[in-house]
């Protein structure tokens, strides 16, 4: 049943995403003993005024978008945090190649209803750990940049399968007829203002 104002569904399925359905792994090796895992997607816009306009007349994007990840893991099976996300090395001055991230989203199914979310040519900027008394079990945090990020389920873009699995889906999304938000949102492109037309463009 959908609730008659909202269209959120009430039955007795589970609809709410939970952490225990996302695995994340490198090289296709799982991480393991990750306590937190938090993606930052980040783009500065300007506000364009005018004089005599009591208000603004447009927003424009005005950098590209960044992507930043902040992890914590515990010290466990006797790897540091670098170590347990596939790389040969404990300090991060000798990364020279970068590496992918990748996070499957099981919620919807395992497989090929899985969401797969890549964070390409990623490198650590900053790893921290500390020894507490009070605390015995130690815990590594890292920040990582991502050069992009894209998402895809089954080898498509997401959009074009949502309401697998008793997913709600939204009937009347605003999809962009020039197929270029879909290019850049499953990583075919590095963002969705590098193709012309963009001043006419709307839906």
């Amino acid at each position: 049943m959908a609730y008659p104002k909202t269209g959120s569904v009430l039955d007795s399925t589970t609809r709410t995403g939970l952490s225990t359905q996302i695995v994340i792994t490198v090289n296709g090796e799982p991480v393991g003993a990750v306590q937190s895992f938090a993606e930052t997607q980040s783009k500065t816009v300007r506000r364009v005024a005018e004089v005599g306009t009591d208000g603004f007349i447009e927003i424009i994007p005005q950098t590209p978008t960044t992507v930043s990840l902040e992890l914590e893991r515990v010290v466990f099976d006797g790897l540091s945090l670098t170590e347990s996300m596939s790389r040969s090395w404990r300090n991060i001055t000798s990364q020279r190649i970068p590496f992918d991230i990748e996070v499957i989203d099981q919620f919807t199914g395992t497989g090929g209803n899985a969401v797969i979310t890549t964070y390409k040519n990623c490198w650590f900027e900053r790893t921290s750990k500390s020894y507490t008394a009070g605390d015995y079990v130690i815990v590594e945090r890292a920040t990582v940049a991502a050069e992009y990020i894209f998402s895809m389920r089954a080898g498509q873009p997401v959009h074009k399968s949502q309401g697998v699995s008793g997913a709600r889906d939204i009937p009347n999304r605003q999809v962009d007829a020039s197929g270029i938000e879909t290019a850049a949102d499953m990583g075919d492109r590095r963002g969705a203002l590098d193709a012309a037309g963009i001043i006419s463009a709307a839906y």
